[in-house]
């Protein structure tokens, strides 16, 4: 197993177990740091700014995609280590073939609207425009096509030390 995605919508811990898993030595990959990687597309698949607050309009005909080459280059320099990437990208579901486990962090909305509000958060997804209303509209669809793809799922709302030591131990020793 080389790539391990660790997804979840806004709020649910990625960037957060990114600095943890940094912290212990482990390569990883905070993916909305990586402007090559992660970026927002226009309906002609061309890379724009995302409008400083988004419209439901405007949210329905953009979105936050990875490309596919940049993905394969850091999977590939990773090699033959694991390569921790944290992050969520509308088109996720079409790469998942690329991760050996990919790991949903699953939360209720309630935390999750509880953690946007939060002032050490250093995106302003879910606070500005009508991102909010967009990540509790996609919270339910999500988790559950994750879900269905059979991901492992983690509870997000646990303690962050506790979180990290099912996600080091399922990557240990594979999902239960």
């Amino acid at each position: 197993m080389t790539a391990i995605l660790i997804t979840g919508l806004s709020g649910a811990g990625k960037t957060s177990v990114a600095s943890e898993l940094t912290k212990r030595g482990l390569r990883c990959l905070d993916a909305d740091a990586d402007p090559t990687l992660a970026r927002w597309l226009d309906p002609d698949g061309h890379v724009v700014a995302r409008a400083v607050a988004p419209s439901l309009a405007w949210l329905a005909t953009h979105s936050w995609q990875w490309d596919a080459a940049r993905l394969d280059q850091l999977i590939s320099e990773a090699e033959p280590g694991w390569l921790f990437v944290c992050g969520h990208a509308s088109n996720e579901i079409d790469l998942v073939e690329r991760f050996g486990l990919v790991i949903l962090l699953e939360m209720d909305e309630s935390t999750m609207l509880e953690r946007l509000d939060e002032k050490s958060r250093n995106n302003d997804f879910g606070r500005v425009g009508d991102t909010r209303d967009q990540l509790r509209r996609w919270l339910p669809m999500y988790q559950a096509e994750m879900r269905a793809l059979g991901v492992y799922a983690v509870d997000a709302t646990a303690p962050i030390e506790d979180v990290l030591e099912e996600i080091l131990t399922v990557v240990k020793d594979g999902p239960a």
